[in-house]
């Protein structure tokens, strides 16, 4: 075929409308339906089979005219975005008590049985103020030791680790400011709710406004 005029390249004033419309096929048509349209075309217009060179050689411009621009086709791209997960997130495990505890320095230490000391001896001045706002200044006293006791023995902790730490100082300082005031003979029985107050208040600074400020279970030290 390559012998014939046109046989080896598309005329230049050759369109691809024009190529489609002399072979029968989309302008847009695949490469396969251009070679199948071309071999039935050739039969016919072949100058060994009585067709016109001419003829022939305007096959060849347009078949090779359509296939230099129809694309080969091509696999779609794998994007490599990673797909967003649809699982629930799964809680992060508590760290073991083991793994967050730590001991204070002996000047920490020495400071903190200071503080208890002043705590519970605070519990005093019930006794010398009438009212219930009385034990007030003890309540201060013993829920700021407890803050203070777990910021030195946690290193690392979570919420639940404070609280559990928090607790446990507050109730060991508070119990012995009630045993110094039985002994003493002083009612403070009836205004515990004003010593329990100001610990109320430091448990809930453990994770103030939960879920608007910091993710819960975030460390807090």
């Amino acid at each position: 075929m390559g012998d014939y005029p046109g046989a080896m390249g598309a005329s230049p004033s050759l369109t691809k409308s024009t190529a489609a419309r002399l072979l029968g096929v989309a302008p847009d048509a695949a490469a396969v339906e251009v070679k199948r349209a071309f071999r039935l075309w050739a039969t016919l217009a072949h100058p060994d089979q009585g067709g016109s060179a001419a003829r022939f050689a305007e096959l060849c411009a347009a078949r090779d005219l359509l296939l230099e621009v129809t694309p080969a086709p091509q696999a779609p791209a794998r994007s490599r975005t990673p797909q967003p997960s649809h699982e629930p997130a799964q809680p992060r495990p508590r760290p073991p008590w083991r793994d967050v505890l730590v001991r204070p320095t002996p000047l920490v230490a020495a400071l903190l049985g200071f503080t208890a000391i002043v705590g519970v001896a605070m519990i005093l001045v019930a006794g010398s103020v009438a009212g219930p706002l009385a034990v007030a200044p003890a309540g201060v006293a013993s829920a700021l030791w407890c803050v203070a006791v777990s910021r030195a023995i946690l290193r690392r902790a979570d919420h639940g680790h404070v609280i559990v730490a928090r607790t446990a100082a507050w109730t060991c300082v508070t119990a012995a400011q009630l045993l110094t005031a039985v002994l003493l003979g002083l009612a403070v029985i009836e205004v515990l709710p004003v010593l329990v107050l100001p610990f109320v208040v430091a448990i809930a600074l453990v994770n103030p406004a939960a879920g608007l400020r910091r993710a819960p279970g975030v460390n807090v030290r």
